[in-house]
C-alpha cells in the first residue's frame, strides 16, 4: 500500500513539469474553444437566417425566371451605383435576327452572371444569388438547371410581391406590341424565338366577310365566359380553316391572336413521337391567355407503319377527345387548319 501511495503521489508533480503534456493540454482547451466558437457561429448564422432574413427562390421552370432575368439587366443598364454588381459580373446572349433586305441585326443581351451579387432595391439591400447546376440539364432543351435565389432583411415577402410585380409589369410592356409563338417541348410549352412584331388584321386578304365574322365571333367567345359558367357548358371554342397551301390560313390566326392580345401555340400533328397522350397534355396546358395552332391536322388519318419510330401515332379518336372529350381543358380557342378537307372524316 506505501509502494502505491508513492507512486500516486510522483504522478501529478512528474505531468506538471512535463512540458509537453502543458502544450498538448493547452492546444486541446483551444481546440474544444473554437470548435465551441464554430458551433455556436453556425447555430447563431441559422438562427439569424430562419428570423431575420427572407429568401426567395425562383427555378429556370418558372415562368417568372425570364421576367427576373430581363429586369435585372434593365437595373444594371439604368441603375448606376444602386446595381451594384449585377452591372459589373454579366453574362451575354447574343440574338441574331435576319431582317426582310436580307442583312441580319445582331445585339447582345446581358444578365447577371452565375455567382453571388448585391444591389440596393427601394431603399433595401438586396443578395442575389443565380446558380446553375452543371451536372443537371433540362432533358427537353439541353440547358443546364438554373435558380435565382433573392434573399433580403425582414420578415415579410412584401418585398418579393413589388419585386415580381414589377418584373412582370416590364416584361409586359416589352410584349405590349408583339406575339409570343409557343412550341411543344415534351411535357411543356417553351418560347420559340423571339416573340414576333403584331400583323395588323387587315393585312391579311380573305374572301369578303369572313374576316369581320371571325373576328366578331371570337370577340363574342371571350367576353361570355359567364354565360358558359352559368350554363354548365365546357368553355372552349374550335374553328377550322382550310384552303390550298399559301391562302392564308396561319397568316390570318397570327394576325387575330395579335389582334385580340393573345400567344400562340404551335402544334403539328405530323410531329414525330406525337401521340394521342401528348396531345391531350399539350392542349390541357396551354399557356393562358393563348390560341392553340393545330396544322395540317389531315395527318390524323394517314396510314403509318408502327414500326416507324418517327411517325406520330395520333388517332382521330384521340383527336376529338384532346379537342372536346371528357379531358378537354377550359378556357380555349383552338384553331385547326388543313390543305385537304376531303381527307378529313364528317365527324
Amino acid at each position: 500500500v506505501t509502494m502505491v501511495l508513492g507512486v500516486s503521489s510522483l504522478l501529478p508533480s512528474a505531468l506538471d513539469g512535463n512540458p509537453y503534456f502543458s502544450a498538448g493540454f493547452g492546444l486541446g482547451v483551444l481546440g474544444t474553444g473554437f470548435a465551441f466558437l464554430r458551433g455556436a457561429g453556425k447555430a447563431a448564422a441559422t438562427m439569424a437566417q430562419r428570423h431575420l432574413l427572407v429568401t426567395l427562390e425562383v427555378t429556370s421552370k418558372d415562368r417568372a425566371y425570364p421576367w427576373v432575368l430581363h429586369w435585372l439587366t434593365e437595373q444594371a443598364r439604368t441603375g448606376g451605383a444602386t446595381a451594384g454588381a449585377v452591372a459589373q459580373h454579366v453574362t451575354v446572349d447574343t440574338v441574331a435576327q435576319r431582317l426582310a433586305s436580307g442583312k441580319t441585326l445582331t445585339r447582345f443581351e446581358f444578365t447577371p452572371c452565375p455567382g453571388r451579387h448585391v444591389m440596393r432595391y427601394n431603399g433595401q439591400l438586396l443578395m442575389i444569388d443565380r446558380v446553375r447546376e452543371q451536372q443537371t440539364v433540362d432533358f427537353n432543351t439541353g440547358q443546364p438547371w438554373e435558380s435565382v435565389r433573392l434573399t433580403a432583411l425582414g420578415r415579410t415577402r412584401s418585398i418579393f410581391e413589388e419585386f415580381l410585380q414589377e418584373a412582370h409589369d416590364f416584361a409586359t410592356s416589352k410584349q405590349e406590341q408583339t406575339t409570343t409563338i409557343y412550341s411543344n417541348w415534351g411535357t411543356e410549352w417553351r418560347p420559340f424565338g423571339p416573340p414576333r412584331r403584331r400583323r395588323p388584321l387587315h393585312s391579311v386578304v380573305l374572301d369578303e366577310g369572313i374576316s369581320a365574322h371571325l373576328r366578331r365571333d371570337v370577340s363574342e367567345f371571350l367576353d361570355s365566359s359567364k354565360w358558359y359558367a352559368d350554363r354548365g357548358i365546357p368553355y372552349r371554342r374550335g374553328y377550322l380553316l382550310h384552303g390550298p397551301p399559301g391562302s392564308g390560313k396561319s397568316s390570318f390566326v397570327a394576325a387575330l391572336a395579335g389582334d385580340i392580345g393573345h400567344d400562340i401555340c404551335v402544334l403539328n400533328l405530323s410531329e414525330a413521337g406525337l401521340t394521342d397522350d401528348r396531345l391531350a397534355h399539350a392542349l390541357t396546358l396551354a399557356p393562358p391567355q393563348s390560341l392553340v395552332l393545330l396544322e395540317d391536322i389531315d395527318a390524323a388519318f394517314i396510314e403509318r407503319d408502327p414500326r416507324d419510330r418517327r411517325s406520330a401515332f395520333v388517332t382521330f379518336s384521340g383527336l376529338l377527345n384532346a379537342l372536346d372529350g371528357v379531358a378537354a381543358g377550359e378556357e380555349r380557342l383552338v384553331f385547326m387548319t388543313t390543305n385537304h378537307l376531303d381527307r378529313l372524316d364528317p365527324a
